[in-house]
């Protein structure tokens, strides 16, 4: 059966890459995702007046919004002067705003300005010179621009600005000379130039390790905020659907005093590095200092702020030497379950940072996000950055929008320009931006990216041969190929065979659902949400509770849902069937406590139809909550 796939190939030619030098503009709100925990219809509609200012400076200084993701927003201007000017107005008109009494949320910005080569792709510019851009808007302070030498050179001689020399700076592979624009007084920071050694070092890395967590613009993806805070209260702190890890403030086992200054930066920057990965919830510098304050043990920090690892280290530096000695706790198997040291000299802190969260971060991403899976990304992938790109593209297509599927497209676009268009390691991430794109309406030539969609798939299973390629072509061949159900399951018992992974029982409780075996596709759903460590955004749990209620599993319901009420990020409409289900068991007082709750955090009759999937289904359900009010 297997042996009668059609391929399909869709020729392409090798197009031109076109390459200029631009003026690039890069700004993003400041801890975001604290202003949306707290208030999130207020934080949209002012992150909305502030696009509307930021859109009419464009305009005005002639620049071009070329990428967004939500948050921050990348620009190309052809001037370096009207850049500089259209940055410090924007700040000033964001200042008057937040002075004024009718703003209640006080959103502020951070604003990086480079000039350098770049690669257009279609409207998007992309290259070093867009990084750079990005790495200054990381390195300025709230309210405040950051630009390179080079915009620095162009316009310090033909504007009034003041300057504050910051000197050369390297992250990653970008090395950078960087100036602040002075708007008043107060932001000039006491910044060392030419460090020579960790001692010298430490009181700059201070200041920059804090700002390390910029968005990568040049993809549109928005990362975890490091600010992220997480409130506490005597009955502990709200659980979340992404794993939560705490970085326990280094210590200094240096003799000179100056070294608690280094241990402060790369607690820091451990922080930043590991927010890069939207599956993980890393707690704020503030609730680290708590820890650290009131000296509380794994038992009391899991306990008080839902925290399932904690990352502790130490410091000792002698001469221009360092040694960092690092353990990443379990707090549930309450055990070390992973260990590191390396030594280091002052010239290399920037790449031993990048090392060290990569290591973390892809042993928390199998043992605490993906699961099993991530092994076999990872070898396809060949690094750490390219599983954490991939494994963000998950996050962005699980939205099933528009944005995710510009952001899902943009990590595409970045993983084909280091691995190559036509790598087979692409050939499963590019099907399953196809389907997104189909599902988001975007699609202009059905039939085109049909074709190139069953081409994809069979490619991948000729070439990959593995689980995630049988799991692609499951889908496929459901949606948009054959369409029978017995082929569309023999496929998706081949990648079961293959290994039984989150995906591969996520698709094939699709098929078995949608071929009308509801049973048998929830038990599949069932074994997804056993292998899966933490249901990320409550994907598979919004999936299984509709199928719970529509089979009049109202005990199951309970089950599932209830010990996740107090999570910060729990779905309004799971909070809704919940409350249909204590309705049911007689319980109505906390029925109606908790569908007023859902009402508050914005459950809609159109949200509940995204999850029941039907009109009828969602009349009848919303019909059965009368009892507890309208959605109206």
């Amino acid at each position: 059966m297997l042996d009668s796939v059609i391929s399909v190939r869709v020729a392409m030619s090798d197009a031109k890459i076109e390459r200029k030098i631009a003026v690039i503009f890069a700004t993003d709100v400041v801890g975001y995702s604290k202003h949306m925990e707290a208030d999130e219809n207020e934080t949209i509609h002012s992150l909305r007046a502030c696009e509307e200012i930021l859109q009419k400076l464009f305009a005005k200084y002639d620049g071009r919004l070329f990428n967004t993701g939500g948050d921050s927003f990348l620009a190309e201007f052809s001037s370096a002067v009207s850049a500089v000017e259209c940055a410090v107005e924007f700040q000033k008109a964001i200042q008057t705003r937040n002075s004024s009494g009718d703003t209640n949320t006080k959103l502020e910005f951070r604003i990086g300005i480079n000039s350098g080569d770049v690669v257009k792709e279609k409207d998007n510019l992309l290259g070093d010179g867009v990084n750079i851009a990005a790495r200054l808007e990381a390195l300025a302070q709230t309210n405040g621009i950051t630009v390179s030498k080079v915009i620095y050179d162009f316009v310090s001689g033909k504007t009034q600005f003041e300057f504050n020399d910051l000197g050369l700076q390297k992250i990653k592979k970008n090395e950078f000379h960087a100036f602040d624009l002075l708007l008043n007084s107060s932001q000039k920071r006491k910044v060392k130039k030419n460090i020579p050694n960790p001692k010298a070092l430490a009181v700059g890395l201070v200041v920059l390790f804090i700002a390390l967590s910029a968005s990568l613009y040049f993809l549109g993806i928005n990362n975890v905020a490091i600010d992220q805070a997480v409130s506490t209260n005597s009955e502990g702190t709200p659980l979340s659907s992404s794993p939560v890890i705490l970085v326990y403030p280094f210590k200094n086992l240096s003799a000179s005093a100056s070294g608690e200054n280094l241990t402060t930066a790369i607690t820091e920057s451990m922080i930043a590095s590991l927010s890069r990965y939207e599956g993980i919830s890393v707690l704020s510098s503030s609730a680290s200092s708590e820890a650290k304050s009131n000296d509380l043990s794994d038992t009391t920090i899991k306990d008080r702020y839902n925290a399932q690892f904690v990352v502790r280290g130490s410091i000792q530096t002698v001469s221009d030497k360092s040694r960092i000695n690092l353990q990443l706790s379990d707090l549930s198997l309450k055990k070390v379950v992973w260990t590191d040291n390396i030594s280091f000299s002052a010239d290399e802190i920037f790449e031993v940072q990048d090392k060290i969260g990569d290591d973390i971060l892809t042993h928390l991403q199998i043992t605490a996000v993906a699961g099993s899976e991530v092994k076999s990304w990872a070898a396809k992938y060949g690094n750490a950055e390219r599983l954490t790109l991939h494994l963000n593209a998950r996050k962005e297509w699980a939205k099933f929008s528009v944005e995710g599927y510009e952001n899902h497209t943009a990590i595409v676009s970045q993983l084909e320009q280091e691995m190559g268009e036509n790598s087979p390691s692409l050939y499963n991430i590019k099907g399953w931006n196809l389907f997104l794109k189909k599902a988001a309406g975007l699609s202009k030539n059905p039939e085109q990216d049909n074709a190139e969609l069953i081409r994809l798939s069979d490619m991948d299973v000729k070439e990959n041969n593995d689980v995630t390629a049988y799991v692609l072509k499951a889908l496929v061949e459901f949606r948009v190929g054959s369409k029978d159900c017995e082929l569309s399951k023999a496929y998706g018992q081949k990648a079961i065979d293959l290994g039984a992974t989150v995906d591969t029982f996520v698709v094939n409780g699709t098929i078995w659902v949608e071929c009308g075996d509801l049973a048998a596709g929830t038990k599949h759903f069932e074994n997804a949400l056993r292998l899966q460590p933490n249901d990320s955004d409550w994907f598979l749990t919004r999936r299984l509770v509709p199928m719970y209620y529509r089979q009049g599993s109202i005990e199951k319901i309970i089950n599932l849902v209830e010990p996740n009420l107090n999570a910060i990020d729990l779905a309004s409409e799971l909070l809704v069937f919940y409350s249909f289900a204590k309705l049911e068991a007689g319980e109505v007082d906390q029925a109606k406590a908790y569908f007023e709750k859902a009402k508050s955090k914005g459950v809609t009759a159109k949200s509940l139809r995204n999850l029941l999937r039907e009109d009828e289904s969602t009349k009848e359900f919303i019909a059965r909550l009368k009892p507890l009010g309208s959605l109206d």
